[in-house]
């Protein structure tokens, strides 16, 4: 048996090496991106997708206060003050030399009954914003998924043309390696070989480009995702198999008809129109009557305000009757035995007092605002109008040109992939024929690239199609994906 040491330092040892091989495949499974994270991505972390949902939150708060405002308002004020010299107490009605510290407070309230219908209207106009602004943001997310989607294709396409351009290398190291073999065989001129070794650069020149091509595409789809260059990137290639060549297109009327009423674009004019609608409703209402009820509650104390105890009446002789000068006319007076302040809450509670009305303000004239209000709220309403048909124009010669486009790309792929199997044939005429030295490797380099090209050609036309199909699809409202 192995000492106890031994056991756990291997033990030890397996836990240190089976975390560094999670960490790996962990790392390895971050770098792998296939279509469907890098738009979750895309759409959670893109900066104009947070600016657009502020735009939200905007007049979602917009919308909560224009609700709020059919309530009654609440304000409560206060002041204190301090006269010198000779002045009126407020609470007193007498004059005063002495200094006087007054204290006021109170509670307003107020609640708008009619206004024209402005603050229904303005719920209204807020909540078709609203709607609005979350339409938007989904045509931003479509925009950008769009985008994403053509990115990724681009790398994929790239990928397959670099794969066509290692697979040409190869194929001419391979025939490099039979014309050496006819050369030393004495089948075919040493000069062959020269033809052959050109062909091979230009193989090697061709991955070059595909490469670079590749590296451009990835950094445009990490632009699109904002992450930074340097982040370690890796595509997921799909199985991507060849569409169908008899695939039927949906023709562009039905597909724009279905478009109308599903794309965020035309439902946010639509919901634009609305908004116009109440603001046409709002500027009417400006030549309605106000109506009004207000209440307040107030309250306060002075420093010159007293309590006074008074002590049994005094009479006093004021004067005589004139008709019996000897007969005296006396008053009785309260005699005041001390005097104190009033407290505090005591001239609260005695100076309370309250009121309550309605306003009623009608206009009649104004210079012209109210009627160039409606005049401008029409204008805006045409505009919205106007506005969202361009967006149904636009949409519908999107949709065409889409269809157009796929089309062509269906004739263009199916053109394609007829040439490539025609250039197979001939390129294996002359391949065997090279190989039995009839065949000069000239001829033999005239017919490889003939079919490197058509090959090339295939791989961009079926990508192009397959993005064609991807838009029109997307336009008929089915789920991007690859």
């Amino acid at each position: 048996m192995l000492p106890e040491k031994m056991y756990t330092f291997m033990r030890l040892t397996a836990a240190i090496l089976c975390f560094f091989c999670t960490s790996l495949i962990a790392n390895a499974q971050d770098n792998r991106w296939d279509l469907q994270r890098c738009i979750n991505y895309a759409v959670e972390n893109n900066l104009q997708l947070k600016v657009s949902l502020l735009n939200i939150e905007a007049n979602e708060v917009a919308l909560l206060q224009s609700k709020m405002a059919r309530l009654p308002n609440l304000n409560m004020n206060a002041n204190q003050q301090w006269n010198q010299g000779r002045s009126i107490d407020f609470f007193t009605n007498q004059f005063t030399n002495q200094s006087v510290a007054n204290f006021n407070a109170g509670l307003n309230t107020s609640v708008t009954v009619f206004n024209g219908f402005r603050l229904n209207n303005t719920i209204k106009q807020n909540a078709a914003a609203l709607e609005a602004s979350r339409l938007d943001v989904a045509q931003a997310k479509n925009d950008l998924m769009l985008n994403i989607i053509s990115a990724y294709l681009q790398i994929l396409f790239n990928k397959e043309l670099l794969d066509v351009a290692r697979t040409q290398l190869a194929n001419t190291e391979e025939q490099l390696t039979r014309t050496m073999n006819l050369i030393k065989a004495g089948s075919l001129a040493e000069a062959s070989q020269y033809d052959v070794i050109s062909q091979k650069a230009n193989d090697e020149n061709r991955i070059t480009i595909a490469e670079n091509n590749l590296d451009i595409a990835i950094v445009r789809l990490k632009l699109l995702l904002q992450l930074p260059i340097e982040t370690p990137f890796e595509v997921v290639v799909p199985p991507l198999p060849d569409p169908a060549e008899s695939d039927v297109i949906m023709p562009a009327a039905e597909i724009f008809a279905i478009a109308q009423g599903i794309q965020p674009n035309v439902m946010s004019a639509d919901k634009n129109i609305e908004v116009a609608r109440y603001g046409i409703d709002l500027a009417r209402g400006n030549a309605m009557p106000t109506l009004s009820i207000f209440g307040s509650l107030l309250s306060g104390t002075s420093s010159q305000t007293r309590t006074n105890t008074f002590g049994m009446p005094v009479a006093t002789i004021i004067g005589f009757l004139t008709d019996n000068p000897t007969q005296t006319v006396s008053t009785i007076q309260n005699r005041v035995v001390s005097s104190e302040r009033t407290p505090y809450f005591e001239q609260l509670q005695n100076n309370l007092r309250n009121s309550i009305g309605f306003q009623v303000q009608i206009p009649i004239f104004n210079r012209y605002q109210v009627r160039a209000g409606i005049a401008n709220a029409k204008i805006q309403y045409n505009r919205s109008v106007l506005q969202s048909q361009v967006v149904r124009n636009q949409l519908r010669q999107t949709i065409e040109q889409a269809y157009a486009d796929a089309k062509a790309a269906q004739k263009q792929f199916i053109a394609n992939k007829t040439r490539v199997k025609s250039l197979e044939e001939s390129f294996r005429v002359v391949d065997q024929r090279f190989a039995a030295g009839a065949a000069n490797s000239l001829d033999y380099a005239l017919a490889r690239n003939n079919l490197n090209i058509a090959q090339s050609d295939l791989v961009r036309s079926k990508f192009d199609y397959i993005f064609r199909l991807k838009i029109l699809d997307f336009y008929a409202g089915k789920e991007l994906k690859l």
